[in-house]
């Protein structure tokens, strides 16, 4: 089956969600927003691990990675099946707003002490708050479940 984005390759999940030009491209996004930089690995299981484990990070930012992760792949499949199912676009900007608010969210409703809202600033990028990294906002709103 052809990619659903028009590009002309084979839609599997490694094309679609690393190397396709509309959905692959979502990760561009995310890392600028994350202030990271990051290579592409060959598969998406290897990317999964890349990001998640990040050396050189604090074990707590694990579990926030994670949540992106899921979020970045969650928004651009459901983008997918929109295009296949309903004849809906998205345009890529906004693919990546869905994930930022899947983001929020998710991680909202894991948290009951998280006081943030979504359009406290930090949403755009964290340079946007007076947290040098979007790593310590989260290690400043994050209370460990006991």
């Amino acid at each position: 089956m052809d990619c659903i984005s028009g590009c002309g390759a084979s839609e599997t999940a490694t094309h679609l969600f690393l190397y396709c030009d509309i959905f692959g491209s979502l990760w561009s996004h995310v890392w600028r927003w994350l202030q990271i930089s990051l290579v592409l690995p060959a598969d998406i299981r290897q990317f999964f691990i890349q990001l998640t484990y990040m050396t050189g990070l604090p074990r707590f930012t694990h579990s926030f990675l994670k949540i992106i992760w899921f979020a970045s792949v969650w928004v651009p499949w459901k983008e997918r099946n929109n295009r296949v199912f309903q004849n809906s676009v998205s345009d890529p900007l906004t693919i990546v707003e869905k994930v930022k608010m899947h983001y929020f969210l998710w991680l909202k409703s894991k948290n009951a002490n998280f006081s943030f809202c979504y359009h406290d600033g930090w949403k755009r990028n964290a340079s946007n708050t007076h947290f040098s990294t979007l790593f310590d906002w989260l290690k400043f709103t994050w209370v460990s479940p006991n």
